[in-house]
């Protein structure tokens, strides 16, 4: 088939998630290696998003792949529902008991990180259950992303009335985000207090302590384009939760695993939640897969209850052994110092050259989770109109690369094993697009 004819195909065929329906970007991928990918009619464009903020380790890593096949001659296949076991998963088991905050040692696997973070709050509703109490509500913030799946659209705040369905799975709250560029208080940092992390504080007093089960939190929002926080507002958050007895989940689904410069975000801070979700990082995009960590407390108190919890693929051999061996390679490669490094230097270049154009507003973001803001005006922080998104992509394909960008926030998010050569031509890529924006682009 042409190009033109799988196109086609594609666009009367296959729904593409968070994208309009018989909609596609005019290309398809049939390749990739590195950093690098290549479409069907030969063109090469860089991976400059890493996919979905997912391929950490890069594309067609020869290692990653024996070590699946290794797995699938010895064994393909058995699960660990009602009391099976297989050794893959204990194994994986104990080896991210090595890379998480201590106590976090306890773990439930899934397929992906919307259905984690499902089974995060199913497990805080059977937390609470079995200490005698009613705590169901849950907690997220403006802007957040958790996934789009029935258990878990409502938490998300981003695109809201968009992406949840209606009516919208009750027991959720959401309260503004750690946005300092766009403060919902009007405030600004570090005068602020940080009042967005004081907030919680008020709204868990005022919806009752006895009734929220837990409060969720990305430790640097991604899908919304790579929000960071203040320095003090997690700890303030840890802090809070813990005085009101609410449960305090890291979603670390895009954030963990080197993307920002350490093994977990949480890391910055140095954090001990009740629950950490991992997914994307732990396998590299290799294949399907989530795990769930979960406080010795919590598990200790849900022992010998019946657990309702889990499918057929949990615990899937052949995932456990991919993820075994990315932790191997993470520490093996020292990919958190090779992050820090780099991404210190991508954000420099961005504090200087970027910010000098006369669009870009802010820069944000840790690691090699980074972004720049769009604007009509630095003065009055405008947002351009909602078709920028859609033009900064195109100019990156036709300038050779696959950028990721959430409405007016322009991101650097590569594979974490790009070399330094391969980081700066990125870079001039998309300062390249941001300098082209005209007036005109931008114009609400």
């Amino acid at each position: 088939m042409r190009t033109e004819e799988i196109v086609a195909y594609d666009r009367d065929h296959i729904f593409h998630g968070l994208a309009p329906v018989k909609a596609n970007m005019g290309f398809v991928i049939e390749s990739a290696d590195g950093i690098w990918l290549t479409d069907t009619d030969g063109k090469k464009l860089m991976d400059l998003s890493a996919q979905a903020i997912n391929v950490n380790l890069g594309h067609n890593r020869r290692d990653v792949i024996e070590a699946a096949k290794k797995q699938m001659d010895k064994l393909m296949f058995t699960f660990i529902l009602r009391g099976f076991a297989n050794l893959p998963s204990i194994q994986l088991a104990q080896q991210l008991t090595t890379i998480l905050p201590p106590g976090l040692d306890h773990y439930l696997f899934s397929h992906s990180g919307a259905e984690t973070v499902d089974a995060a709050f199913r497990v805080a509703n059977l937390y609470w259950k079995a200490k005698g109490m009613q705590k169901y509500k849950l907690i997220s913030l403006n802007m957040s992303y958790h996934g789009t799946s029935r258990g878990v659209a409502t938490a998300t705040n981003l695109g809201k009335g968009i992406i949840e369905e209606m009516p919208a799975a009750p027991g959720h709250i959401h309260i503004p985000n750690y946005y300092c560029y766009r403060c919902a208080f009007n405030l600004t940092y570090p005068g602020c207090g940080i009042q967005c992390a004081k907030f919680l504080d008020y709204v868990i007093e005022n919806e009752g302590k006895d009734s929220v089960a837990a409060f969720i939190a990305e430790p640097e929002q991604g899908a919304s384009g790579f929000i960071a926080p203040p320095p003090e507002y997690f700890p303030m958050v840890q802090e809070i939760c813990r005085k009101h007895n609410v449960l305090f989940i890291a979603d670390e689904i895009m954030t963990g695993f080197c993307r920002t410069g350490k093994m977990f975000a949480i890391d910055h801070w140095n954090l001990k939640p009740d629950m950490v979700c991992m997914s994307k990082g732990l396998v590299t995009g290799y294949i399907p897969f989530g795990v769930l960590a979960v406080s010795g407390e919590i598990f200790n108190a849900l022992s010998g209850s019946y657990f309702p919890v889990g499918s057929t693929e949990s615990g899937n051999p052949i995932c456990c052994a991919i993820g075994v061996k990315c932790i191997e390679i993470y520490q093996e490669e020292r990919i958190t110092d090779h992050v820090a490094k780099l991404g210190a230097l991508a954000r420099k270049r961005m504090e200087t050259e970027f910010i000098a154009l006369p669009h870009v507003g802010a820069v944000d973001g840790l690691g090699l989770m980074l972004t720049v803001e769009v604007v009509t005006d630095k003065e009055t922080k405008g947002r351009p109109n909602a078709k920028i998104a859609d033009i900064m992509q195109r100019r990156g394909v036709e300038k050779g690369a696959l950028l990721r960008v959430s409405g007016n926030r322009l991101g650097f998010s590569p594979p974490l094993t790009i070399t330094q050569e391969e980081a700066d031509k990125g870079l001039d890529i998309i300062y390249s697009v941001l300098k082209s924006l005209k007036p005109d682009d931008l114009k609400p």
